[in-house]
């Protein structure tokens, strides 16, 4: 439980620097789609309960038993359009509400 509120405040620190490097109009989207790629769990097994982050688990497979599993990925194509979709009621809320 400990490691996961390390990692996720680590992936938050990590996602905001990267931001950082973009122009202020798409740094929501950049945001939220680096903190998808990050935290976004997946099972490593059938019958295996305890979760890990899908992209590391990809990484690690792709390193250490060499092979390229799309399988690990495939939580991230439910959370990259929810990310985009975030963003942009990001965007639209904070557009609507700022005095600029």
């Amino acid at each position: 439980m400990f490691f996961w509120f390390i990692y996720i405040f680590s992936s938050l620190l990590i996602s905001y620097i990267i931001c950082t490097f973009f122009p202020k109009k798409i740094k929501p989207i950049i945001l939220f789609s680096v903190l998808a790629l990050m935290l976004t769990p997946e099972n490593l097994g059938i019958g295996y309960q305890k979760p890990s982050p899908a992209f590391s688990s990809f990484i690690f497979d792709l390193i250490f038993e060499q092979s390229v599993s799309v399988q690990t990925l495939r939580p991230l194509v439910f959370s990259f359009p929810l990310a985009f979709t975030l963003s942009l009621l990001f965007w639209r809320f904070k557009k609507r509400f700022s005095q600029n």
